[in-house]
């Protein structure tokens, strides 16, 4: 147990690391305020509980602040906006709850701030917006809605977003796509919905984007096949639809890194579908007109009167009766080759 009186005698004390010890319980000490010239606090991987106490705000000096992998609770203190000189903030995997504080967004020397594993809730306050030097921002399962403001545009140097297992329920953002910066998105499960953003195709620095299991809807774009620096792509799990036009070089480059399974709509075209991981599987696709592999099927129009979902119905045929019926049967039998390949 951390003693209050123990550091009563330490007021020039700069830096205190007490961790990996599971020994070490019961609450953070409020006597931690009064060493007003530390700069590193971090007592994480014990097994501290209690409240984040609001003295801790006291310390003016303090750059990096870790209290991650604990047992705490309660709110994070509004008093937190006294540590003007916070670059790093960890305060993952505890049991802490309540809303994220505004007060946040006036910690002007944030580089790193995770806050993964807790069961922080509501919105998050525009304020986190004037973090011009964050790098990391981490809020990773927690119950977070949605949508994201606006104002996280002005987090010019961000690197790394991480979402996932929140219920966000909104669309992606577009102003995604102009924080340049970024290397890795990730907001596996959120109930996203609507579509990829064109605009994250202009994310040179993207190394990794995960959107896996959510509900997004529509194609998958292109271009984002084009990012020289994209290295993983996880999009499994959604509604995505028609047919998949990344670039053949680009799925030879990612191999299983490229993770598409689960959409049920979409496809691939027969060639690509020949050579591909067992994480970019999808159903053949077939043209417009019912063009199988340079082989063009007649009008199925005597098919006990059930056309296939893929016909369209604009085109006639232009066999001659006879021929029609085998013609019919040989593309039927191709359509069902090629739905399981």
């Amino acid at each position: 147990m951390l003693s209050p009186s123990l550091f009563g005698a330490l007021s020039s004390l700069e830096r205190l690391s007490l961790q990996s010890n599971p020994s070490l319980s019961g609450n953070v000490p409020p006597s931690l305020g009064n060493l007003t010239r530390l700069r590193v606090l971090s007592l994480s991987q014990n097994n501290l509980q209690g409240n984040i106490p609001g003295e801790l705000g006291w310390l003016v000096n303090l750059e990096q602040l870790d209290l991650s992998y604990n047992n705490l609770s309660g709110e994070i203190p509004q008093e937190i906006e006294g540590l003007k000189s916070l670059a790093i903030l960890e305060l993952s995997s505890n049991d802490l709850t309540g809303v994220l504080p505004f007060a946040l967004g006036q910690l002007q020397h944030l580089q790193k701030v995770d806050l993964c594993s807790n069961r922080i809730h509501g919105k998050v306050p525009p304020e986190l917006g004037k973090l011009n030097r964050l790098v990391l921002l981490d809020l990773s399962h927690n119950f977070i809605n949605g949508p994201i403001p606006e104002t996280l545009s002005g987090l010019d140097q961000v690197q790394y977003l991480i979402f996932d297992y929140n219920p966000i329920n909104s669309l992606i953002p577009l102003f995604m796509g102009s924080l340049k910066s970024l290397t890795s998105i990730s907001f596996s499960g959120c109930g996203l919905i609507g579509p990829i953003p064109n605009s994250l195709s202009s994310l040179k620095n993207l190394s990794a984007l995960s959107l896996d299991n959510n509900t997004l809807t529509g194609t998958i774009p292109s271009n984002l096949g084009s990012l020289p620096n994209l290295d993983q792509l996880n999009l499994s799990h959604n509604k995505l639809s028609g047919e998949l036009l990344l670039p053949q070089d680009f799925i030879n480059r990612l191999g299983k890194r490229l993770d598409v399974r689960g959409n049920n709509g979409l496809c691939t075209s027969y060639h690509l579908a020949s050579n591909i991981s067992t994480y970019l599987q999808t159903r053949t696709c077939l043209g417009n007109e019912g063009k199988v592999d340079n082989i063009t099927c007649p009008q199925p129009y005597d098919l006990k009167g059930k056309k296939p979902s893929w016909y369209n119905g604009s085109r006639t045929s232009s066999f001659a009766p006879s021929k029609a019926p085998q013609l019919i049967l040989i593309c039927f039998l191709l359509f069902n080759m090629l739905s399981f390949l």
